[in-house]
């Protein structure tokens, strides 16, 4: 099912494109010259039994040919410290995150003033497809919006932080130890108790106190229901958060901020 946040909006004043690839739910944002948001069309694929990516690629306001930034919420990526990345060897760093089945494009996005390069990838039918009538286009893993996220706010942390990211029946993790990075991964969860088995086994592993480590939530899982009031019966300080917003919407558009989509606050750029 297509939803629409703003139906009516000058196609002139389109000035740039971003694309939001998640397993559940796709989301297309139009910003115009001032990166203001002035459209928003999204597709819920749960309510559906059926909704390939060609209602996106042929979805009028993707049909602009307008700088595009497209942004896939996958498995696929890899982390690479800035000294030893060489754009060469994109799909050499990729194939540490495992296997991949059919032909593969590989992109990079640089974190962290260029010390940090993420590096993801997507099959180059759907690479193909998704350029197709665009003459600037980029690729990005969804990560990279959390990620870029969290390396800005580092500086603020305490000595041991653990940032969550909840999203489809996935999330995110974020660990900092003394302000640096000491892991960042996705998981999959069914429920909670494969959440707690998470937080409770990395803790360790980082030699993490759990009365002591800040453990900040963002987003939602569909598919969970539990309260900060349930998490707090485990980890002494812990918070369901939102993040403040980068994301600056026209009238008609705003109210697409008030989701769990981090996207809806907060952007790579």
């Amino acid at each position: 099912m297509k939803k629409i946040y703003c139906d009516k909006y000058d196609p002139q004043a389109v000035s740039y494109l971003s694309l939001f690839l998640y397993d559940e739910i796709r989301i297309l944002l139009a910003k115009d010259l001032n990166q203001k948001v002035v459209a928003i069309h999204t597709w819920n694929l749960l309510s559906s039994a059926e909704n390939p990516i060609s209602k996106v690629w042929k979805d009028e306001l993707y049909q602009l040919d307008v700088p595009t930034k497209v942004f896939m919420h996958n498995k696929y990526f890899s982390l690479v410290p800035g000294a030893l990345f060489h754009i060469d060897f994109l799909d050499t760093y990729l194939s540490f995150a495992g296997e991949f089945s059919g032909d593969l494009k590989s992109f990079h996005s640089s974190l962290d003033s260029n010390n940090i390069q993420l590096v993801g990838g997507l099959d180059q039918r759907l690479y193909q497809l998704l350029s197709d009538g665009k003459q600037e286009i980029a690729f990005h893993h969804g990560s990279s919006s959390f990620l870029s996220y969290c390396l800005s706010e580092k500086t603020k942390f305490l000595s041991q932080e653990i940032l969550l990211y909840l999203f489809d029946k996935s999330f995110y993790i974020a660990a900092f130890d003394k302000q640096a990075l000491v892991l960042f991964n996705r998981f999959d969860i069914e429920n909670k108790d494969n959440l707690l088995m998470y937080l409770f086994g990395l803790t360790k592993q980082l030699g993490f106190d759990r009365n002591y480590c800040r453990y900040t939530v963002f987003g939602k899982n569909s598919h969970l229901t539990f309260s900060e009031n349930w998490a707090k019966e485990y980890f002494k300080n812990i918070a369901f958060d939102t993040v403040q917003s980068i994301q600056n919407y026209h009238l008609g558009t705003e109210s697409f901020s008030k989701t769990a989509h981090f996207e809806s606050n907060w952007e790579y750029i």
